[in-house]
């Protein structure tokens, strides 16, 4: 008997790749023994509204789109409270949960891992109780996410990230912030700060693999200071470059953060806006979604 699939396609992602390849993809669900069924995405947060309302029906959700399209099906399938495991298919500009979990950029070998990967349950973020999926943070770096022009992005993918993140350290506006953590209390001036469950931020920041789990409860939280003269910010490019940690680049572990700022302040959740506060809570919620991985 055919297995049923919910293939969930953001078809403007990442130049429209999705589909462009969609009769190969479907080609090899319906190989692999599964009966498709195809959404387009069609707006922002369509995504979810699929998920939530179809996802307990099918025995897997496979997605194509970039980071925010994944984080909008996770969101539909925890806010429905379904345990239907989903599969990714990484089209986007950056995909850092992709690079992090070694998915295959090829969009048919990718369907083929959906079909034939292993199972894996993956920690999954609550940001005022709002879900994400790798990341939540703020300050340089994270503005490129969303402030690169989408056609700069198509012409030069990640290489517009960094030259929007680089040009940021020079006029980031720090955010003076108290923290308070399972792993201790923090306070500062920071123009960077992120609770993650990858190794990669925004294609730019990266983490060694060995210091990150992702089924261990636990998030790393990274905070930067802001340098005070061009030497500071020139180390600092080194650190990060070399990914050596110290009082001026922090790198926690944590499974619940407090965040407090002088004044609202916008986040980035893989990828995608929030709207501005002051006064934050993230928490790790364990194993919430099992994931195909190849």
């Amino acid at each position: 008997m055919l297995k049923k699939l919910l293939f969930v396609v953001n078809p403007c992602a990442g130049q429209k790749k999705a589909a462009r390849n969609l009769s190969g993809i479907l080609e090899v669900f319906c190989a692999g023994g599964y009966m498709p069924t195809v959404m387009m995405t069609a707006k922002a947060g369509h995504a979810t509204e699929i998920a939530r309302e179809y996802a307990a029906g099918f025995d897997l959700v496979a997605c194509a789109g970039g980071d925010g399209t994944l984080n909008e099906v996770i969101t539909g399938i925890l806010e429905a409270g379904a345990k239907t495991p989903i599969s990714y298919l990484p089209c986007g500009t950056t995909n850092d949960l992709g690079a992090t979990l070694g998915l295959n950029r090829d969009l048919i070998k990718a369907a083929g891992d959906a079909v034939d990967g292993q199972s894996r349950f993956l920690d999954i973020g609550r940001f005022n109780g709002r879900h994400f999926v790798y990341t939540a943070s703020f300050g340089a770096f994270t503005k490129a996410s969303y402030a690169t022009p989408q056609a700069m992005k198509n012409v030069l993918g990640h290489l517009a990230y960094v030259l929007e993140g680089m040009k940021e350290l020079w006029q980031i506006k720090p955010v003076c912030a108290r923290i308070e953590t399972d792993a201790g209390a923090f306070e500062g001036e920071y123009i960077f700060g992120s609770i993650t469950n990858s190794t990669s931020l925004a294609g730019i920041l990266t983490i060694d693999k060995n210091q990150v789990n992702l089924d261990d409860g636990l998030f790393e939280m990274m905070l930067v200071e802001k340098p005070k003269n061009a030497i500071e910010c020139s180390k600092l490019l080194s650190q990060i470059a070399q990914k050596r940690f110290d009082d001026k680049l922090r790198l926690h572990k944590i499974s619940h953060a407090e965040f407090r700022t002088d004044e609202p302040i916008r986040w980035t959740l893989d990828g995608e806006q929030s709207d501005k506060t002051d006064n934050f809570i993230i928490d790790n919620i364990k194993n919430a979604i099992e994931f195909r991985i190849p």
